[in-house]
């Protein structure tokens, strides 16, 4: 841009040393990492991992073998106890991970 009009434009006043000097520093934000919560972390995935496995595929073989057969009886309140044990491990992981 080429400026053609060389005048000083009324009204503008120099900034003064003192006014710069009381404006504040901007300094640049980080980012921040925490460990913080790592081992409830791992806890929950211990404990999520020690419910499957090798025994939960047979334990579903037979269940499926029961239901086609006919003769599955749940449990009512060890069904409960597992929608509960479930539903706490949801809580703590929307706890640790802001969910």
């Amino acid at each position: 841009m080429r400026v053609e009009n060389k005048q000083s434009v009324n009204g503008a006043e120099p900034a003064s040393a003192k006014s710069v000097a009381e404006r504040p520093v901007l300094r640049p934000q980080t980012d921040k990492v925490s460990l913080h919560d790592t081992k409830q972390v791992e806890a929950v995935v211990q404990a999520v991992r020690a419910g499957l496995g090798s025994e939960r595929a047979l334990r579903l073989e037979e269940l499926e073998t029961a239901i086609r057969q006919g003769g599955y009886q749940p449990n009512a309140s060890q069904l409960a106890e597992r929608i509960v044990q479930a539903a706490e491990i949801d809580a703590r992981l929307r706890a640790i991970f802001g969910g």
